[in-house]
C-alpha cells in the first residue's frame, strides 16, 4: 500500500529504469523497500508509537529536507546525459550508488513516514511482528519488481530523445514536488511559530 503510490520515489524510479534499465530500476526499488522494512520494524517493535508525536511537531522541518532533497535529484537527473546501455557498465558500484541514493530519498521522503505511522500503527500490538516486517518488505520488493518489468518493457520501445524528454519531464515533476514541499513546510512553519 505504501509503495504503490506513483510519488517522488516512484517518479525517481521510473526515470533511473528508463535511463539504467533493469538494473537502475531494482537498485531503486530495492532502496526503497530497504526505507519500508526499516520503517515498518521502527513502527512495529514498538519506538515508533513513541515518536510519533514528534514526527507531527515537526512535520515541516521534515517537509522541507524531502523538498531540498528532490529538488537536488532533479537537478542531477536534469544534468544527466541519457546513455543506452549496451552492456552492464558501472556494475556494482553504479548499483550501489543508486541503491544508496534511493535509500536517502526514501527516508527524507515525509510522505512514506506519514503513509507508514497511518497503515502501520494498527499493527503495533500484534503477535507476528517478524512476519509483518517480512511482508512489508517482500510486498514492496515485488511491487518494485513488477514495475521495473512493464516500464523495462517500455524503455525497449523509446528513441534516446524520448528518454531524454522523460528525464526532462521527471525532472520538472521533481522540482514541482520540491517546491510544494518546502511551500507546505513553510507554511507550517509559520503557523507554528504565530
Amino acid at each position: 500500500m505504501v509503495a504503490a503510490p506513483i510519488g517522488p520515489m516512484g517518479v525517481l524510479f521510473i526515470q533511473r529504469t528508463l535511463g539504467g534499465g533493469m538494473a537502475g530500476g531494482l537498485a531503486t526499488g530495492l532502496g526503497a523497500a530497504t526505507v519500508h522494512l526499516g520503517y515498518s520494524a521502527f513502527i512495529v517493535l514498538g519506538p515508533g508509537a513513541l515518536t510519533q508525536p514528534w514526527i507531527a511537531a515537526n512535520v515541516f522541518l521534515l517537509r522541507a529536507i524531502s523538498g531540498i532533497s528532490l529538488i537536488w535529484f532533479a537537478i542531477r537527473i536534469w544534468r544527466n546525459d541519457v546513455r543506452l546501455p549496451t552492456t552492464a557498465e558501472g556494475g556494482r558500484s553504479r548499483f550501489a550508488d543508486t541503491y544508496l541514493s534511493a535509500l536517502v530519498l526514501g527516508m527524507a521522503n515525509p510522505l512514506t513516514i506519514v503513509l507508514f505511522f497511518a497503515v502501520l500503527h494498527a499493527s503495533a500490538g500484534i503477535a507476528a511482528v517478524p512476519s509483518v516486517m517480512v511482508g512489508v518488505f517482500l510486498g514492496s520488493v515485488m511491487w518494485w519488481t513488477v514495475l521495473t518489468t512493464v516500464v523495462v518493457a517500455a524503455r525497449s520501445r523509446l528513441s534516446k530523445r524520448r528518454l531524454e524528454l522523460s528525464n526532462k519531464v521527471a525532472s520538472l515533476i521533481l522540482v514541482g514536488l520540491g517546491l510544494a514541499a518546502l511551500s507546505k513546510s513553510a507554511i507550517g512553519a509559520l503557523g507554528y511559530l504565530t
